[in-house]
C-alpha cells in the first residue's frame, strides 16, 4: 500500500503550533529530526549545562524548517506518482512481498555517532564557558567527525558544527584551521540555503580570522605552527624580563634559555633573535657567576652575528660581557682590549656622537683602570664618559647607568680626599635618581652613604647622620637581602650618634662665660 498523502497546509500548521517538539517532522516522516528537536527542547528547558546552547541551536533549526517543509513536500509528491505507476498485480505483489522494503534515506543515520555528538556538544559548551579553548578545539574536532558520520554529506548541523570549531580555533590563534572550517561551513550553507543570520555569524568569524592571518604574516609567521612558536617566544621574553626586574636571576636565566631554543625552532637556525637572546643569556650567566656558560653564550652570539653579517650594534653586548668576564678573572690586558673594542663599536653605532652605549663603554674601562690602580687613566675615561653624558638630553636615557658612572667618578675623587669635586658628582647623581624614581634606588643609597662619609670627615655630624639614615632606609627598601650594607649603614649611624652625644655632653660641661 502507498502511504497516506500528506497535506502542505497541515504540515505548516504543525510547525507553527508544535514546531519546537518536532511535530511537523514526525508528520512528514523525519522521525530522527523530530526526536532531535524534542531532545534539544527538553534539555534546554531543564536548565542543565549547555542548555542555553541547545535552545540557541533549536531556533535557527526551526527557521530552516520553513524551507525544509516545502522541499520535503515536493519530494513526497514526486514519489507518489511513481509509486502508483509501479503498483503490481496480485501475483507480482506476492513475489515483491518477499523482497526487503527499501530504506528511507532520511532514516539512514548512524545513531551511535549522533548520540556521541550530542554528548560532546555539552563538553564543548562547558570548555568554551570556562575559557579552555584548547580543550574546546579538541572536542570540536571530535564533534565534526561524529557529525560527518551521522549525515554523510552536506547538512545544516555539519555547517554549524564547523562554524563552532572555526571560532574555537580562532581563540587559540590556529588561524589556518579556523579558516578551513569556516570556509567549509559557508560552502555548505550556500548549498543548503542556510538562514542569513547563521551565514553572517560564519562570515564575521572568517573576516576576523583573515585579519589574524595578516597580522601573523606581519610578525613573520606564515603557518599555525610558526604562530604558536612566535606566541611562545613572546611569552618567554616577557617572563624572563619580569624575572630580571624582580631580581630573580636564576628564573630569568632559565626562561632566557627557553627563549633561545624557541627562537631557533621558529627561525630554523641562525637569526637576529637568536643573537639577541644569546647576548642576554651571557650577561645573566655572568651576573650569576656561571662564567663558563656566560663565555659560551657570548662566543656563540658573536659567531652567529658574524655568520649573519650583522653590524657592531649586535656584537657590542657580548663583547662587553666577555670583557667583564676577563676583568673578573684578573686578565686585565684581555679585558682592556675588549673594552676598547666596545668603545669603538659604541662610538660607531652612535655615528660619532653620544649615547648610553658610549657612556657605559667608557665607564667600564675606567672602572677597570681604577681597580688596577691606574687612577690617571681611570680619571681620563670617566671625564670622557662625563662629556658624553653632558651631551645627552636631560632626563633621558638609562638613569641607573648615569648615576653609577657619576658615583664611580666621585669615588675616585673621594679616595684622593678631593671632597669638593666628589660631593658635586654625588649630588648630581642624587638629582638624576630623584627625577627618575624619586630617589629610591641602590645608586641613591650609595651616594647618600658616601656623602655621609664626606660630611663626617668634615665634622658635619648632623648632616652625616641624615645621610646615613637615608642610606639605611634605602638599603632596607631596595636591597633587603644585602645585610652587609644594612649593617654598615647602622654602624655609621651609631658611630655618628655617639659622636654627637659626646659633643652635646661636652657642651653641657663647658662653663658659661
Amino acid at each position: 500500500m502507498t502511504p497516506l498523502p500528506r497535506r502542505r497546509s497541515f504540515a505548516y500548521l504543525l510547525w507553527l503550533v508544535g514546531g519546537f517538539i518536532g511535530a511537523h517532522r514526525f508528520y512528514l516522516g523525519s522521525y530522527l529530526g523530530g526526536a532531535g528537536q524534542l531532545a534539544f527542547l527538553v534539555y534546554g528547558i531543564a536548565g542543565l549545562p549547555g542548555g542555553r546552547f541547545c535552545l540557541m541551536v533549536l531556533l535557527p533549526w526551526m527557521l530552516f524548517d520553513l524551507w525544509w517543509i516545502h522541499r520535503r513536500m515536493s519530494q513526497l509528491q514526486a514519489q507518489r506518482p511513481a509509486e502508483e505507476e509501479e503498483e503490481t498485480p496480485p501475483a507480482a505483489a506476492r513475489h515483491a512481498s518477499r523482497r526487503p522494503a527499501p530504506r528511507d534515506p532520511a532514516k539512514d543515520y548512524d545513531l551511535a555517532a549522533l548520540a556521541e555528538a550530542n554528548k560532546l556538544q555539552e563538553r564543548f559548551v562547558a570548555a568554551a564557558e570556562a575559557g579552555d579553548w584548547t580543550q574546546a578545539v579538541a572536542i570540536g574536532e571530535q564533534i565534526v567527525a561524529a557529525t560527518r558520520r551521522v549525515f554523510k554529506g552536506p547538512h545544516q548541523n555539519l555547517a554549524m558544527t564547523l562554524c563552532m570549531l572555526g571560532q574555537a580555533c580562532y581563540q587559540i590563534d590556529a588561524f589556518d584551521k579556523a579558516r578551513a572550517s569556516l570556509e567549509e561551513s559557508l560552502s555548505i550553507g550556500r548549498k543548503l540555503g542556510m538562514p542569513a543570520e547563521d551565514m553572517d555569524v560564519a562570515r564575521k568569524a572568517l573576516d576576523l580570522t583573515l585579519v589574524g592571518i595578516e597580522q601573523r604574516k606581519a610578525r613573520g609567521a606564515t603557518t599555525d605552527e610558526q604562530g604558536a612558536l612566535l606566541n611562545l617566544l613572546d611569552d618567554r621574553e616577557a617572563r624572563y624580563r619580569d624575572a630580571l626586574a624582580q631580581g630573580d636571576l636564576k628564573s630569568a636565566e632559565r626562561l632566557c634559555a627557553e627563549a633561545i631554543a624557541t627562537s631557533r625552532r621558529l627561525h630554523g637556525g641562525a637569526h637576529r633573535s637568536v643573537v639577541l637572546h644569546l647576548s642576554s643569556h651571557a650577561e645573566l650567566c655572568r651576573r650569576l657567576r656561571w662564567n663558563e656558560k656566560a663565555q659560551a653564550s657570548a662566543d656563540e652570539a658573536l659567531a652567529v652575528a658574524a655568520q649573519l653579517g650583522l653590524d657592531d650594534s649586535w656584537r657590542r653586548g657580548p663583547t662587553n660581557t666577555l670583557a667583564l668576564l676577563h676583568a673578573a678573572a684578573g686578565r686585565a690586558d684581555e679585558a682592556e682590549a675588549l673594552y676598547k673594542k666596545t668603545i669603538a663599536m659604541a662610538v660607531a653605532e652612535a655615528g660619532g656622537g653620544s649615547s648610553d652605549g658610549v657612556v657605559r663603554a667608557f665607564n667600564n674601562l675606567a672602572f677597570l683602570y681604577a681597580e688596577s690602580g691606574q687612577d690617571a687613566k681611570a680619571e681620563l675615561c670617566y671625564a670622557r664618559a662625563l662629556v658624553h653624558l653632558d651631551k645627552l638630553p636631560p632626563g633621558e636615557g638609562d638613569a641607573e647607568l648615569h648615576s653609577d658612572m657619576l658615583n664611580n667618578f666621585a669615588s675616585l675623587f673621594m679616595a684622593r680626599r678631593d671632597f669638593v669635586r666628589a660631593r658635586e658628582l654625588f649630588e648630581r647623581s642624587l638629582d638624576i635618581q630623584q627625577r627618575s624614581c624619586r630617589g629610591i634606588s641602590s645608586s641613591a643609597a650609595n651616594a647618600h652613604n658616601d656623602l655621609g662619609l664626606i660630611a663626617q670627615e668634615e665634622g658635619e655630624l648632623r648632616q652625616a647622620l641624615a645621610h646615613f639614615k637615608r642610606t639605611l632606609l634605602l638599603n632596607q627598601i631596595c636591597a633587603p637581602d644585602h645585610f652587609r650594607n644594612i649593617d654598615n649603614a647602622q654602624r655609621n649611624i651609631d658611630s655618628v650618634s655617639i659622636a654627637l652625644a659626646a659633643v652635646a655632653r661636652a657642651a653641657r660641661m663647658e662653663p658659661s662665660t
